[in-house]
């Protein structure tokens, strides 16, 4: 009986999740009329999230928040252009995250985001493999009221662009996990 009852305890503890690194998080602008992509991610993020036995309930409890002045794209005259006129706001230099819904069925999450004190739920897919879950979806930057602040963005890159910038912001997020 002891055998048996040390046996599920040990099953059952590697069955939880926990987190096991730095949650990776990448970002796709687009821009010209060819929807060119521009990568970037952060550099400043932290994350709160508990350990779980079940994988919606792991999800769940993450919160993040992200230093939106620590974007980084790899060119540092892209990342002042980004963060002198989209992230300009007071209120846009920080963005949090949480999950709000799993469907470990279809694989797919709530991300609710806020960013200038404006808060949306961004559907994203997920798939877990080789330790890590991997989310991605899409947000509009307008639904943030940042409408002003990215026709700003806009205007200052549209000879970089060819008059072309889009608002729809391709977003993945990497949760390491043992």
């Amino acid at each position: 009986m002891r055998a048996l009852l040390a046996t599920l305890l040990i099953v059952v503890g590697l069955s939880a999740y926990e987190v096991n690194g730095d949650l990776g998080v990448k970002w796709t602008g687009f821009k010209t009329a060819k929807k060119v992509g521009v990568p970037g991610s952060f550099k400043t993020i932290k994350l709160d999230m508990k350990k779980a036995d079940k994988l919606a309930d792991f999800l769940k409890s993450a919160k993040v928040e992200i230093d939106a002045l620590s974007l980084d794209s790899k060119l540092p005259i892209r990342d002042k252009n980004i963060t002198s006129t989209v992230f300009s706001k007071p209120s846009a230099k920080t963005i949090k995250g949480a999950i709000s819904n799993v469907d470990e069925a279809k694989k797919t999450l709530v991300l609710d985001v806020t960013m200038n004190e404006v808060t949306k739920q961004v559907p994203m897919t997920f798939e877990v493999k080789d330790k890590n879950i991997v989310a991605k979806g899409t947000l509009e930057i307008l639904d943030f009221a940042l409408k002003d602040s990215f026709a700003a963005f806009a205007k200052k890159c549209s000879a970089f662009h060819a008059g072309k910038t889009f608002s729809t912001v391709d977003v993945e997020f990497t949760i390491p996990f043992k």
